[in-house]
């Protein structure tokens, strides 16, 4: 009967390391986000230069007069895509 009941006590033990296991490679796998304050603190940062340098193209073209208002929106708007979209890339905030 001790036996029996050491069997069982080491099945139940088996079953948990297992269970145990397999929840960790769910997250070694990608399953689950790993979370990198670093990372998501670049993507906000990246985000915001780009609404920022968006912000500022239009305010300076609207009240200075620019005369080449064709390379301040070129030089501008590629500003804004690299950044907006490293920082897009760098973001967890995904559906799963």
């Amino acid at each position: 009967m001790q036996h029996d009941a050491r069997r069982d006590k080491q099945k139940q033990r088996a079953e948990m390391a297992n269970q145990l296991e397999s929840q960790n490679q769910k997250t070694e796998t990608g399953k689950r986000p790993v979370e990198n304050p670093r990372r998501d603190k670049l993507a906000d940062f990246l985000i915001d230069v780009a609404k920022y340098v968006f912000t500022g193209v239009i305010i300076t073209s609207l009240f200075n007069d620019v005369s080449d208002k064709t390379i301040l929106y070129l030089v501008g708007m590629f500003i804004v895509v690299v950044s907006l979209a490293l920082g897009l890339r760098l973001t967890n905030k995904r559906k799963d």
